[in-house]
This record gives C-alpha cells, structure tokens and sequence, in this order.
C-alpha cells in the first residue's frame, strides 16, 4: 500500500478546519516524526462557537475518512466527540488548569476507561496536553494559538509546584519530573500523558520564567 507523505496529510487535515476564526493542531507520533506508516493522526480543531451535532458528526466522518483514504489506523480510545473539537472558551479554560481543579495538589488520577475518557475534565485535561506537548500548527487564527499556548506553558509551571513535595520553588528538573512521572510509578498515558522528552524542559523553562522570574532554583554545577 502506498501511504500519504506527512506533509500532503498534513495539509489535508488543515483543510478540515471548520472555522479559521480557531486553528488546527496535530500532535502525537505525526508531530515528532516518530509515527509509523500507519499511525493515527492525532488532531485537534478549535473554534469560536460550538459545533451542532451536524457539524461535530460531519467533522468527525471527514477525519475518519481522511484516515480510510490514507490508509492509516484508528485510535477511538478516546472518543473523537471528546478530543476532535474545543471551542476558544473550553481552551482558555484548559489553558487556566480548569481540568485539574478536583485533583489538585495531588497527582491526577487517570483511569483509562470510556466513562473516565469521556468526562469533561478529562477534555480539559487532553487540551492542557496537547498544548503543552509537540505539535504542529497546521492553520487557522495563530494569535489566539500563541496566546493560548503561552497560558498553558505558565500553568504547566504551577501545576508543577502543585505536586512537588519540597518547600520552596522546585528546580527545572523537579518540575519536569513531576509532570512526567506520579509517585507511584506512572508515567504516560496513565498519568498526565507527557513522556520524559526535552520538549517538557523547554515548556517550564518558558513556563517557569514567565510565570515568577524569581521561582527557578537554578540547577547544580556538575
């Protein structure tokens, strides 16, 4: 079977944006070059106004075709009505940390299960992390993208306060770890969904610096 080049796929997803008054991210295996010849394309669509269940389900069969017609996989874990579509008002929110707000302090729990994966705060929770996470901008309004993003790289940082043990700011390192991996061992999609990569640094050294210059224990000489 021949498969789609990235970028020919890519631009395909760009052209399902229903409104370029909100933007097109795509993120997972497809935003780090590590996606495999039939790996799902992982993508979120925001807009100024809610989708009708015409509109959603509309959306919804037009990135499962894409799928279909590129010969890719389908990852539904996570249904496509809860991760395919946000409006500007539910990524504000998730930017602000909206989805951790039962849990907080203490290391979210996930529970990969649909009832779980379908809930609200589990949305939120998906947006935070694909904000926070690598992805590709594929189109649509880039202020509100660059200023959306900027909010979650702050709150990435105080999230990260939240579930350090220590008194004080915590260090970089410190702070990455506790998004990356709970107490108990979990990691992954079984935690907050980031993995132990250098994008992470990047986002809470951003994060970290705008939201209290004076809060980042500087690192040990070695």
């Amino acid at each position: 079977m021949n498969h789609t080049p990235a970028l020919t796929l890519l631009r395909e997803a760009a052209d399902l944006l229903p409104d370029t008054s909100g933007y097109a991210l795509a993120y997972g295996s497809h935003a780090t070059d590590t996606h495999q010849p039939t790996s799902d394309l992982d993508l979120l669509y925001t807009g100024p106004h809610p989708l009708d269940d015409a509109g959603l389900t509309a959306l919804t069969a037009a990135v499962v075709a894409l799928h279909h017609r590129n010969g890719l996989d389908l990852d539904e874990e996570v249904p496509y009505p809860v991760k395919l579509y946000a409006t500007s008002d539910q990524v504000d929110q998730a930017a602000a940390l909206a989805g951790f707000q039962l849990s907080w302090g203490t290391p979210a729990p996930t529970v990969r299960e649909t009832g779980f994966l379908s809930t609200d705060a589990f949305r939120l929770r998906l947006i935070f992390n694909v904000l926070t996470s690598p992805h590709v901008f594929l189109g649509g309004d880039i202020t509100a993208y660059h200023r959306q993003v900027r909010c979650a790289e702050r709150s990435a940082a105080i999230l990260a306060q939240s579930l350090t043990t220590d008194d004080g700011p915590p260090s970089l390192l410190e702070a990455w770890a506790a998004l990356w991996r709970a107490p108990d061992g979990r990691t992954g999609k079984d935690y907050l969904g980031y993995l132990a990569a250098p994008h992470l640094l990047s986002v809470l050294t951003r994060g970290l610096a705008d939201h209290n210059p004076t809060t980042l224990r500087p690192q040990p000489s070695r």
